[in-house]
């Protein structure tokens, strides 16, 4: 691996988390029965002869990351689970087991790790999760690492690398704002699992992903797993009230992340329909087409005001990138 880096090139920092990505993920063995293996929301496994197919997915949140010190430990304890949910929702399934890793400084209160762990409970009961254990261990800041485990039945699961050419995209909720001042959505979020599943269910979505790292960063990496390019209407993208306050709050919804949205994609001649479903399943949550799904996957472009079009940049959080975003880091893919 080291053979084909740039001289100029000695640190994490100089390639980003996608360069990181595109240099590893290549050096992972993989199994007969891994039916997707890294790089979508969760990895696949198909047991021979099962009529499931287990969906594993994993997330750390650490302090000064994902959270700030005085964060409550409960809404910690919550935002560490409802992540890998959030995960398996994206496939489509339904979250079965977690497993949890605690590191902490010696110092901390044990209060803190009674708060951090009674929020974990408490979702996990929201969500019927089993929490099957873990491991603790010492370290210099608050971490938590959670394994999930979904299922859902064989063959159904919605990946990132089923979009087609004239496929309509689409997001639920609105965009934007997580981490700004007021706002407490990236801790406090719900993830869209009856959604998920009921996309997958129906078989209306052809791909999809939830929205962490923010609509400039995850909607190119649904484009590179489809092989496809894409048409996005700036006017049409759903912004949070929180960034619609702000000087740029189309900025804000593409870049910010932690949105915890799902981004899918419908046939075109399954629009009327799936919306009208949509609407009587799904009172209270949008589900706003936003673009369109094109051939070629060099032509990725943002149509603004006038019909005006500019190329879509990629953008969002990117751990370890020179320019990161001033927010707290968001999820990794597997």
């Amino acid at each position: 691996m080291d053979g084909h880096l740039s001289p100029t090139v000695k640190t994490l920092r100089d390639i980003g988390e996608n360069g990181l990505l595109r240099r590893v993920l290549p050096l992972l063995p993989q199994r007969a029965d891994t039916v997707v293996g890294p790089g979508d929301d969760c990895a696949v496994v198909r047991v021979p002869g099962s009529r499931i197919d287990w969906l594993f997915t994993t997330d750390p949140v650490i302090e000064g990351r994902h959270f700030e010190p005085a964060t409550p430990s409960r809404q910690v304890g919550h935002k560490a689970v409802a992540r890998v949910v959030s995960d398996i929702a994206a496939m489509g399934g339904e979250p079965v087991w977690i497993l949890a890793d605690l590191v902490a400084p010696a110092a901390t209160p044990v209060t803190r790790i009674r708060g951090l762990f009674a929020g974990m409970a408490a979702a996990a009961k929201k969500w019927d999760l089993g929490i099957l254990g873990g491991d603790t261990a010492e370290g210099d800041t608050l971490e938590l690492h959670v394994f999930g485990i979904g299922r859902i039945a064989r063959g159904t699961a919605v990946l990132r690398s089923g979009a087609r050419p004239g496929d309509l995209v689409y997001v639920t909720g609105a965009l934007g704002g997580a981490y700004l001042p007021g706002c407490r959505h990236h801790l406090l979020f719900q993830p869209r699992l009856a959604a998920g599943q009921f996309l997958a269910d129906r078989r209306h979505a052809t791909a999809m992903m939830d929205l962490s790292d923010g609509l400039a960063a995850d909607l190119p990496r649904l484009l590179d797993a489809s092989k496809r390019g894409v048409r996005l209407e700036a006017a049409a993208i759903p912004i949070s009230r929180t960034a619609r306050k702000t000087s740029q709050p189309l900025a804000h919804a593409l870049g910010d992340g932690e949105d915890f949205e799902l981004l899918f994609t419908i046939a075109p001649e399954k629009r009327m329909l799936f919306e009208v479903i949509w609407q009587t399943r799904f009172p209270r949550l949008r589900a706003t087409c936003i673009g369109e799904i094109l051939a070629n996957p060099k032509r990725r472009i943002l149509q603004l005001a006038g019909g005006k079009t500019v190329p879509l940049r990629p953008g969002g959080y990117q751990h370890f990138s020179k320019t990161p975003s001033a927010r707290p880091h968001s999820k990794a893919d597997h």
